[in-house]
């Protein structure tokens, strides 16, 4: 996709302002559409259409399903579910408040007998959603600060908070027979990401919130990712994780060194080729240079 630079220069004004990743339709014509199920292991799977991958559980005795995308999204998601099982889902999760993943809670609801999220999950839906009627929400009933597990069938789930991320409230959906963890947000694979400061994010402590992770899971564990930079790339590896580790702490020492050398924040943000970041997409126009200034923004606040 092309864009000018009258439309280059407008949509980074709205990622920065938080519009796009609030679940706005036109941050993802740059994304596949992809429709239908991928199955990955032991009864595990995902779903990509439009927005943050849905993961999906379906055994005989137990059904689980990870965030919601979008309300004509999840119809479809939930249609194809159908096709699988006849049964009512048993636990449905949501990895944190953004719209691309919760924006089908309303409808999806109707479908689970039991909601859970974090609690910072919940209260930033309320704060950026509650008073919008174009973003209507659902929420989950059952809330947790660190960690919550339950059995199911052959299953036992573990949803786990370790820490601030892309927001304050991402967590990781472990599902610890099969060794699968949805990650939600907290990887973008292989394409820059969005660091949400009004939702609560920090680099600095994503950074320690990703060296947890890789610390607490193990080389066999199968990874879901919220974003890829192509569909083939939201599942995948520790190794994985660890990029994503080293691209947040590279774009912070390539910042915090431009500082150090007396360059402004506008200097800084127009860099276009960060060494160590080889690979790295951009799935939306000026994701780079948003982050430049994120990370910016963030250690001159703390003077890191």
């Amino acid at each position: 996709m092309k864009f000018t630079r009258k439309e280059f220069l407008k949509t980074g004004a709205l990622i920065t302002s938080g519009v796009l990743l609030q679940g706005h339709k036109f941050f993802y014509p740059v994304q596949e559409k992809v429709s239908g199920f991928k199955l990955l292991r032991d009864n595990f799977g995902i779903y990509t259409e439009r927005g943050g991958t849905i993961g999906w559980y379906v055994a005989k005795d137990s059904v689980a399903v990870i965030d919601s995308q979008f309300p004509e999204t999840v119809k479809q998601f939930i249609a194809e579910l159908q096709k699988k099982t006849t049964r009512k889902i048993d636990l449905f999760f949501n990895t944190h408040h953004h719209a691309d993943h919760t924006g089908g809670n309303l409808y999806i609801k109707d479908f689970a007998d039991k909601m859970i999220a974090h609690e910072q999950c919940v209260e930033l839906q309320k704060k950026f959603y509650g008073s919008n009627p174009d973003a209507q929400q659902a929420y989950a009933s059952t809330t947790f600060t660190d960690e919550w597990r339950q059995k199911i069938g052959k299953e036992t789930v573990v949803a786990k908070y370790f820490g601030t991320a892309h927001t304050s409230g991402d967590v990781i959906i472990h599902f610890e027979k099969s060794n699968i963890a949805h990650v939600g947000d907290i990887v973008f694979n292989r394409t820059y990401p969005y660091i949400d400061a009004n939702g609560g994010g920090s680099v600095a402590s994503w950074i320690d919130t990703l060296e947890k992770v890789i610390k607490y899971y193990s080389k066999d564990t199968l990874f879901i990712f919220g974003h890829g930079a192509k569909n083939d790339l939201v599942s995948g590896s520790l190794n994985d994780v660890k990029a994503m580790k080293d691209l947040l702490s590279t774009l912070v020492d390539f910042v915090s060194k431009g500082m150090k050398n007396g360059k402004s924040k506008v200097e800084i943000s127009l860099s276009t080729e960060i060494p160590g970041t080889e690979g790295w997409k951009e799935r939306v126009a000026g994701m780079l240079r948003i982050d430049l200034e994120k990370v910016y923004d963030e250690l001159n606040k703390n003077k890191l």
